[in-house]
């Protein structure tokens, strides 16, 4: 995985730039290894190499839900073999949807909330207060965890069982490293 520690810095002309490099390298990773976008782009007559900005974007259908419940296997871009991770929604709004993931991507993950930390101002030095789940579905406690470890930070965590309606509501608190 390239790592481009200071995007977030950058000015947004770069990062725009940084981005849209990143995206070509994406569809062109779909294309070559999603039976889902294969089809997609056959179907919708979709040359990916003319998308070539976040505005072309709009020529891409959304992606929905349902998409993701009825053809989920097809996703998958990698050999089952290198599936390290199940996680499934709640399924709150219908049948639970179920994502993998492979060793790169919860690389990836804990890379991308590195970067959120970093952009917070947080350091090695700061110890996080996480107050969501590791799992109970929710994804994002997982990220937290592993980029906080990532940059290095010290880690509280204090997983309540909630009962509010969003597993978001007090979600993280930065302590300062006086404390």
């Amino acid at each position: 995985m390239e790592k481009n520690p200071e995007i977030q810095f950058r000015s947004p002309e770069d990062i725009k730039s940084y981005q849209e490099e990143q995206l070509a390298k994406a569809l062109a990773y779909l294309q070559a290894h999603s039976k889902f976008y294969q089809q997609m782009f056959a179907e919708h007559h979709i040359d990916i190499n003319q998308i070539k900005t976040i505005e072309d974007l709009q020529q891409i259908p959304v992606t929905t839900k349902t998409d993701l419940q009825l053809h989920n296997d097809d996703f998958i871009c990698v050999d089952k073999e290198e599936i390290i991770d199940y996680v499934t929604t709640s399924g709150t709004l219908g049948d639970p949807v179920t994502f993998v993931l492979t060793s790169e991507d919860l690389d990836r993950l804990s890379y991308n909330e590195y970067l959120s930390f970093t952009t917070t101002g947080c350091t090695k030095q700061d110890i996080l207060q996480l107050m969501t789940t590791i799992d109970r579905r929710f994804m994002a406690g997982l990220a937290y965890y592993m980029g906080a470890r990532e940059l290095g930070m010290g880690v509280i965590r204090v997983c309540l069982l909630y009962t509010s309606p969003s597993p978001r509501d007090g979600l993280l608190s930065r302590m300062p490293s006086s404390a």
